[in-house]
C-alpha cells in the first residue's frame, strides 16, 4: 500500500523552494524519492537546499530563474527535461503579496503580483505538461492557492484576486488535460509560521486572533503540507483532480470566535 506514496524514479520542479513552505515541499518530495528540481531566484539559497537534500540521500538540481521572465521559463523547463529525461510533476509554490488599500492602490503592484503568482504559474504549468503529455506517461500539477482564494481581505485585493484566478486555472487544467493522465490540483493553506509572514506575527496580538479563529487554535507548521502535497504528487489520487484542498487547521469549513471569560 504504502507503495501509492512512492514518487521513486519521478522528476518533480517546484517553485519557490529556496524558503518559506517551498523548502519543506521540496525536502519532502525529494525524501519521497523525486529527482527535485529546485526553483527561485536566489541560486546560494537554492544550493543549499540542495545541500540538505543530498545529505538526506535524495536527489535535487539547482534551477535559478526569475518567475517574471517568460523565456527564462520556458528554456528552463525544456532543458530540465532534456537532461533529466522527464517531468513528472509541477509544483507552483511561488507568490508575492503586498498590503495596500484598494483606492490607493496602483496598476502597476496589481500587475506586478498577477505576473508572478498567476502568469507564471501558468508557464511553467504549461511547459511541463507538454512535456507530460509528450512522454505519455501522464502527471501531476499542483498549484498553490491560499485560503484567500475563497475568502476576500481587506487590503489584499490583488493577491485575493491573483488566488482566485489559481483555482480558476487549476480547474480548466483539470478539464482538459485529464485525457492524458495529467491531474491539477490546488492546495489551499491557511496560516503557516514562516519566515515570509514575520511581519504579520510581528504584530501585537496576531497569533492570538488567527488562533481564535482556527478550530485548532493554532498557526500550521510548514512541514504539515508535505503529506497532502506527496499524495497529490504520487499514484495514490489516481483519480482526484480539479480539487481545492485546503491545509488550513478548519478556518474555510468553520466560524469560530472566543469569548471573555
Amino acid at each position: 500500500m504504502l507503495e501509492l506514496f512512492s514518487l521513486k524514479d519521478k522528476v518533480a520542479i517546484i517553485t519557490g523552494a529556496s524558503r518559506g513552505l517551498g523548502r519543506p515541499m521540496a525536502k519532502g518530495l525529494a525524501a519521497a524519492g523525486a529527482h527535485t528540481v529546485l526553483v527561485a531566484r536566489d541560486a546560494a539559497k537554492l544550493a543549499e537546499v540542495r545541500d540538505e537534500i543530498i545529505a538526506a540521500g535524495g536527489q535535487a538540481t539547482v534551477l535559478p530563474l526569475d518567475l517574471m521572465d517568460e523565456g527564462a521559463i520556458r528554456s528552463g523547463v525544456r532543458r530540465i527535461a532534456g537532461e533529466l529525461g522527464r517531468i513528472d510533476i509541477s509544483v507552483n509554490n511561488a507568490g508575492i503579496i503586498n498590503w495596500q488599500p484598494v483606492l490607493d492602490s496602483d496598476l502597476e503592484d496589481f500587475e506586478r503580483i498577477m505576473e508572478v503568482n498567476v502568469k507564471a504559474t501558468f508557464i511553467m504549468a504549461q511547459e511541463c505538461a507538454a512535456v507530460m503529455r509528450a512522454g505519455g506517461r501522464g502527471g501531476r500539477i499542483i498549484n498553490l492557492g491560499s485560503l484567500l482564494s475563497t475568502v476576500g481581505r481587506a487590503r489584499l485585493h490583488a493577491y485575493c484576486a491573483s488566488k482566485s484566478a489559481i483555482v480558476g486555472l487549476t480547474r480548466a487544467m483539470a478539464a482538459e488535460l485529464g485525457r492524458d493522465n495529467i491531474t491539477a490540483n490546488v492546495i489551499a493553506p491557511g496560516y503557516f509560521v514562516t519566515d515570509i509572514n514575520a511581519s504579520l506575527t510581528g504584530r501585537p496580538g496576531y497569533i492570538e486572533a488567527v488562533n481564535g479563529v482556527t478550530p485548532m487554535e493554532r498557526w500550521g507548521r510548514p512541514e504539515e503540507l508535505v503529506g497532502t502535497l506527496i499524495y497529490l504528487a504520487s499514484a495514490a489520487s489516481g483519480f482526484v483532480t480539479g480539487q481545492v484542498i485546503n491545509v488550513d487547521g478548519g478556518i474555510q469549513s468553520s466560524f469560530t470566535f472566543q469569548l471573555a471569560a
